[in-house]
């Protein structure tokens, strides 16, 4: 059964997603000292950052709610991933990695060593770093991969609560992985399984779960700001990345964003009969659209903004601007390699 505020909610996650990519370009946040931030640039920073939870608590809902009830089949469900996830991946990073390996004569010393050439391709396939977003993927595929392990986890008649608060006390504890040519897909594994656990949860229990805080959204919303309330005191309110075996401060961001997801569900699920037709049309095609923006964004970000200038300028109004300028450029791209394309364009560019 098709789930508007779900669909809202995914449009949603894909703004957010655009938007923390602009933070840099747009020069609204002072990424060389955190600190020297304003109050509210710092609160509009945190809550914006780490929307890929809230990707994750939407396919964790998805997984549950589509593959599960319908009768999961893991080969099935695996070449569906393979078709309309690892394909578009491997097309859309080529360009990147094929522009680093030509770039500054690069390939002239790569090309005369074919082992450290392949070494370069496999870590770069391997990592997705080359792309702003494209590292989730390989994430993806593992939490994929572990299925079975999620569907034990549907299956068990009581503990998801103690399970999901022992998984958010372990991502605190491990944090994001490094943003670097050696991500640690487990790490990711272990960070971002709450969020996907979550999903399943709210899935599993929706008749309940809506029945007992329909109108208490509020509440999780409550903690959202109380938990950036703390982010900011502590000065620790952006997306931490550090090594596995590296031992610091509790993450508090895994805490902020499952505590937002609830809120999300929430709102959407209580406003989705009296959003307008106008809100309505945005959302749907932002959630239509959203795997191929994820993927296409990064090109605009990263080449084009820089090649045209676009990337000069600061301020808030530049920022909405890009954040427009991106989604439609990107919707329309998408746009023309499904006519062109027609089915075959959701192995291309994933939509």
């Amino acid at each position: 059964m098709f789930l508007n505020f779900i669909n809202y909610f995914r449009g949603f996650a894909i703004l957010l997603i655009v938007m923390g990519h602009l933070f840099e370009i747009t020069k609204i946040f002072n990424y060389g000292n955190y600190q020297d931030n304003g109050l509210l640039t710092k609160a509009f920073f945190s809550l914006v950052g780490g929307g890929t939870s809230l990707f994750v608590f939407i396919s964790g809902f998805l997984f549950h709610h589509v593959f599960y009830t319908r009768g999961f089949n893991f080969k099935k469900f695996m070449n569906n991933k393979v078709r309309s996830v690892l394909y578009p991946y491997l097309i859309m990073i080529t360009p990147a990695i094929l522009n680093y390996i030509f770039t500054d004569g690069k390939y002239i010393e790569l090309w005369t060593d074919k082992f450290r050439l392949a070494k370069v391709l496999a870590l770069n396939y391997y990592s997705g770093t080359l792309l702003l977003a494209t590292w989730y993927i390989p994430f993806a595929f593992l939490l994929f991969v572990s299925s079975p392990v999620f569907i034990r986890f549907i299956e068990l008649e009581k503990y998801h609560k103690r399970i999901m608060g022992l998984l958010l006390l372990i991502a605190g504890i491990v944090h994001r992985p490094a943003h670097d040519l050696t991500v640690n897909v487990f790490q990711a594994l272990l960070y971002f399984s709450p969020a996907y656990c979550l999903g399943i949860y709210i899935s599993m229990k929706k008749e309940s779960f809506f029945k007992q805080f329909s109108d208490k959204a509020y509440i999780f919303g409550g903690l959202v700001a109380v938990i950036l309330a703390v982010q900011l005191y502590t000065g620790r309110f952006a997306n931490d990345h550090k090594s596995i075996l590296e031992f610091t401060y509790f993450d508090l961001m895994v805490l902020q964003k499952f505590f937002m997801c609830l809120f999300l569900v929430l709102f959407f699920n209580k406003i989705e009969k009296r959003m307008g037709e106008g809100p309505r049309k945005v959302f749907d095609i932002l959630a239509e659209y959203s795997f191929p923006i994820f993927f296409i964004h990064n090109y605009m970000i990263q080449f084009l903004y820089p090649a045209l200038s676009l990337d000069k300028g600061t301020g808030y109004l530049r920022f909405s601007f890009l954040t427009v300028l991106t989604l439609v450029l990107s919707i329309t791209v998408a746009y023309a390699a499904k006519a062109v394309f027609k089915k075959k364009s959701r192995m291309i560019i994933g939509g």
